[in-house]
């Protein structure tokens, strides 16, 4: 998909080429990201503070902001402590910078996101690939290389697939000593766990040995990142990452309205409840074309349609009737090409409806000659897809 010249954008809705469109896109889960108050917290700090800290945090570019956050972000997730990043993708260079002082080895599942083998590389750890999700392909590295040091890494959530990586079995693959599990999850927070506090959460998980990667761009709805885990472990960052040390921090009006989001999900679970239930009613309209689901409670939808010329076709008439639903090549989904289409909180039960609607109207119009016309009442019955995952087989 070309890069598109969006001309402004709610969580629901995109501008493109002077349409409004109903969008089911990008990563905005919580719709925080135009959230009033929020927004309100940016700009009135902004105002009060300017736009940026010209200066490390070791310098003289530390706020009293950024140290807030940190404590009400380790708070929120149920960690020891937190230190921001510049964004999410150089949280990762940040903690393995620090690890790699005492890990040498780098375990990554096949499908995990870039910045965690860059970041891997770059810190000069000597890097292996396990099968996506399979834990004997994990645990058999861990075993090889336990001496050395080892650092399992893996996606919470799965941008492109949307499975849920099984961090209790990959804590299970490290070694007696010297193993961490690190888990980025920039698709996890403010989607699972209690009340959006992340998949650490969802597992109901509680070890030392666990090291939390995220951003802040996408269930925050803001900009940033940070790497949490225990105390000892974050001013090890602290003190020897130089990607922290170097660079110019989250700039202050975006640290407030971080906070402010935050706040947001500590007062109520409103969204987040609002988030799963259009999950639900998202994942019973696609299971009723056939189409593969993720793991229940993941808004992420990911799916192919033969042949290849088709899905475009289809992505065409979505489009023509007002509804933007991504047609994607991303490396980890189930086809070179394939849809990525995401609910979010702020979607209405008719948005998800019209999509669903439009969706099945397009692909009977372009079913392939001789394939049989969905009807209404026909026999749905539970099959098993690639990796295990629920479809449904049409009878």
């Amino acid at each position: 998909m070309p890069r598109l010249p969006i001309e402004n954008a709610s969580p629901t809705t995109i501008t493109l080429n002077g349409r409004t469109l109903s969008a089911f896109a990008g990563c905005n889960y919580l719709g925080l990201g135009a959230h009033p108050r929020v927004v309100h917290a940016l700009t009135t700090a902004a105002q009060r503070m300017g736009i940026s800290t010209t200066a490390s945090r070791e310098t003289t570019g530390n706020m009293l902001v950024h140290e807030a956050l940190e404590a009400e972000l380790a708070h929120f997730m149920g960690q020891e402590a937190a230190i921001l990043s510049a964004e999410g993708y150089t949280a990762n260079f940040m903690a393995l910078q620090a690890l790699a002082f005492t890990h040498r080895i780098a375990i990554i599942d096949t499908h995990a996101h870039r910045s965690i083998r860059h970041a891997a590389i770059a810190a000069g750890m000597q890097v292996f690939e396990f099968e996506h999700l399979n834990i004997d392909s994990a645990a058999w590295l861990s075993k090889q290389y336990a001496d050395q040091g080892v650092v399992i890494m893996t996606d919470s959530v799965f941008a492109a697939d949307g499975a849920i990586a099984p961090l209790p079995q990959l804590l299970d693959c490290l070694p007696a000593k010297r193993g961490v599990l690190l888990v980025d999850d920039c698709h996890g927070l403010c989607v699972l766990g209690q009340g959006g506090r992340g998949t650490v959460s969802h597992f109901g998980l509680s070890d030392p040995r666990i090291v939390i990667t995220t951003t802040l761009a996408k269930g925050m709805g803001c900009y940033g990142g940070a790497v949490l885990g225990t105390r000892k472990f974050i001013q090890h960052v602290q003190d020897n990452a130089w990607v922290y040390r170097s660079a110019t921090p989250v700039p202050p009006p975006m640290a407030e309205a971080v906070r402010e989001a935050v706040r947001i999900l500590r007062e109520d679970t409103t969204l987040v409840d609002n988030l799963r239930r259009n999950i639900a009613l998202m994942r019973q309209s696609l299971f009723l074309l056939g189409l593969q689901l993720p793991p229940e409670g993941v808004p992420i939808f990911t799916f192919a349609i033969s042949p290849e010329d088709r899905m475009q076709r289809v992505h065409e008439m979505l489009l023509e009737q007002g509804v933007f639903a991504p047609l994607i090549s991303y490396p980890g989904g189930p086809a070179e090409r394939y849809f990525r289409v995401v609910v979010n909180a702020a979607h209405t039960s008719e948005q998800i409806d019209t999509l669903c609607r439009l969706l099945a109207q397009a692909m009977d119009t372009t079913r392939l000659e001789g394939t049989p016309r969905r009807m209404p009442g026909l026999e749905v019955k539970m099959g098993e897809g690639k990796s295990g995952v629920r479809v449904a087989v049409m009878g």
